[in-house]
């Protein structure tokens, strides 16, 4: 244990002390049932929209991969031409300034 020794007292923590107005706790059970209710008629009826076909969401997924990699294959195309113009350009620069910095070597 600290001992703290102060000239000053500190002052007590605020305590946050809430007392609703008004609530009613059987409309707040009735809400919450009408919400449980909808949820599963909503649910019921997307079930009867669509008849369970298996396999059909691997099929469904390998199909939209597919049509992503044909879409953007210009993109990685020009990101990789990109890439390598920035290396020649980069090898080019390196090259000039160690041939500028032997020549000003040789100078001096």
């Amino acid at each position: 244990m600290a001992f703290r020794i102060s000239f000053f007292s500190t002052p007590k923590h605020r305590v946050f002390n809430y007392k609703p107005i008004y609530w009613d706790p059987e409309k707040e059970e009735f809400e919450a049932r009408v919400r449980r209710a909808r949820e599963k008629v909503a649910s019921q009826k997307k079930d009867e929209e669509k008849p369970y076909v298996p396999g059909s969401s691997i099929r469904g997924s390998f199909s939209k991969r597919h049509e992503v990699e044909r879409r953007y294959p210009k993109r990685q195309k020009l990101i990789r031409v990109i890439i390598i113009l920035t290396i020649v350009v980069i090898m080019i620069m390196a090259l000039y300034f160690t041939k500028v910095i032997s020549y000003f070597y040789n100078i001096f």
